[in-house]
Order: C-alpha cells, then structure tokens, then sequence
C-alpha cells in the first residue's frame, strides 16, 4: 500500500469549521450581523480565508448575503416547523434501514448515551451533544453515509433554534422519557412502534422548539 500524503487543513479551513461550529451550536445566534473584519481580528488572520469561510457557510445555508450585510441565517417557527417535517421523513427511512440491522452492542452504547443524559447536574451545551450522539448511533445502523449526510445537513439548519429550546427549559425530562420510548422499540425491533415514537418525538420537539423561538421574539 502507497503510503498518502498526510492532509493539514488550510487556515480557510480551521476557520470554517469554528464558525459553523459556533453558528450550529448558538453561540452566534440566528440573524445576528457578521463583520468579516471584526471575525478576521478575532481569529488573527487576513480577511481572505474569513471570506472563503462564509461563502462556504453560505453554501450549507448558514449565512446569508445580503446587498450590504451578511448575517447568521434565520427562520420564521412556519419555517422550523417545515424543516421538522422533512427531517421526520430523513428519519423514519434511517429507522426503517437501522432497526434491521441494529445489534445488542448498538443498543447498549444507545443505553449508555441515555445514561450520560439522565443526570441532574448535566450542561445544555453536553446534553444537545448526547442528544444528538443518540439519534446518529442509532441511523449509523442504516450503513447509509449518504442518508446520515442529508440527516446532518438538516440537523444543522435546526440546531441553532435547539440550543435556543434547550436553554428555555428547566429540565428534559420528557424528551428523556421519549428517548426511552425508542429505545424499548430499538431494543424488541418493533419496527412499528419505533416509527410511532420516532414521530411522537419529532412533533414534540418541534413544538417546543418553535414555543421558545416565538417566546424570545415577544
């Protein structure tokens, strides 16, 4: 085997990844204003990879460029609510593929994730991360990289509203006990009742997520 060449990622890069890292997990809230200078200051470099960066982030639908200003995209609940609605449909076809091929060992290191989440004294920031290792464990099991790719470009347009929701609640008790609903599906390979739940939670979070979004417009 020809060795390959070891990849070091460009500064464009690095640059990217902690922008939509910092977009996808709230830090930089939805509709906020971008400057590429104030961004090139902060991050030490020329405007050039901070620019390359946007327009790449432009491309995942995470910022928008307007005439004058580019901002951190934005969506209406109506509009939350629709992405929801296709994520459902990403989702149940990754369920209808994973439960077919899930094994004791998927649903143990589901049960641990679980596990990690259900503590009082957890973090919003570690649990939307558990959360979210939770539901791609579990499509994993689909053997789908393309699937798992739409799932996560969906999930990204979504996550910045997420944090919005899950630092609006006191706790996650509810979607704790959804995520156990799931797993006891997950776990009997019942296939049936695992697409119920899996839309019974989608709906929930949906709702809850579109509540904190038009509460922090009022």
């Amino acid at each position: 085997m020809q060795p390959q060449p070891i990849q070091v990622a460009t500064v464009g890069d690095e640059v990217y990844r902690r922008l939509r890292a910092a977009i996808t997990g709230g830090t930089v809230a939805p509709g906020t204003k971008i400057s590429i200078r104030s961004l090139a200051d902060a991050f030490s470099v020329s405007t050039m990879p901070v620019r390359e960066a946007l327009r790449r982030l432009e491309s995942d639908g995470l910022v928008v460029f307007g005439r004058r200003s580019i901002t951190v995209a934005n969506m209406t609940a109506e509009q939350v609510t629709q992405v929801f609605r296709i994520r459902l449909q990403l989702e149940t076809l990754a369920s209808e593929w994973a439960i077919q091929q899930v094994t004791d060992d998927d649903v143990d290191d589901l049960r641990d994730i679980l596990a990690r989440m259900d503590r009082d004294d957890i973090e919003v920031d570690e649990w939307r991360s558990l959360n979210q290792d939770f539901h791609r464990r579990f499509y994993d099991c689909a053997r789908s990289p393309d699937l798992l790719e739409l799932i996560g470009r969906v999930w990204d347009k979504v996550e910045p509203f997420m944090a919005i929701y899950a630092s609006s609640v006191d706790d996650f008790t509810e979607a704790h006990r959804q995520h156990l609903d799931i797993l006891d599906a997950i776990a009997a390979r019942d296939t049936y009742t695992l697409l119920l739940r899996t839309a019974e939670h989608s709906e929930y979070t949906s709702r809850a997520v579109t509540a904190a979004l038009m509460s922090k417009d009022t």
